[in-house]
């Protein structure tokens, strides 16, 4: 997360020829997408670059967007493969033991006997659930997110702790 910014999808393609994008979603609740008002977008000089959101909906699992400025397909090719940001404090909040895969970064990972297995450095969905990635130097774990596995999420102690099922690790 930078300056307070948080990605929530990430640019795939162009979709049409009036300028439209298709978004992979970061997000699990797809309607909040149809309330975006603006998204930003990360430069190579570390700025940030806001684009005013003119419609936003559903298809299957993907957002289509429309940005102002944006009219053909041929303006598009400078947003593919970019994330869109959105300030932390318009995020929709959140129920009991669910999180922002951003607020999972970098955790330590600990086993319920107290092992250090690594930090949490990418996840991964995988139809059924999310997958946490975990790296210790060249050593990496697959952790799935799921009840099971997932004893405790501490984001002030910035760790978080899991049940090694036989075969996980």
């Amino acid at each position: 997360m930078r300056d307070g910014l948080v990605p929530i999808g990430s640019v795939l393609r162009p979709h049409g020829l009036a300028g439209e994008l298709v978004v992979y979603p970061y997000l699990n609740d797809l309607a909040y997408y149809g309330r975006v008002r603006e998204v930003g977008t990360l430069q190579e000089d570390e700025s940030v670059r806001w684009h005013r959101v003119q419609h936003a909906c559903i298809a299957g699992d993907r957002i289509l967007l429309q940005l102002e400025g944006y009219r053909s397909r041929d303006a598009l090719p400078a947003l593919i493969g970019l994330d869109l940001h959105v300030p932390r404090a318009e995020l929709p909040p959140l129920d009991a033991r669910e999180f922002y895969w951003y607020d999972l970064e970098g955790l330590s990972v600990y086993t319920q006997e107290g092992d250090f297995l690594g930090r949490v450095v990418d996840f991964f969905p995988t139809g059924s659930n999310e997958v946490l990635v975990v790296q210790d130097g060249p050593r990496e774990a697959l952790i799935p997110f799921i009840g099971e596995v997932i004893l405790a999420v501490d984001e002030t102690q910035r760790c978080l702790r899991i049940r090694a099922l036989p075969g996980l690790l």
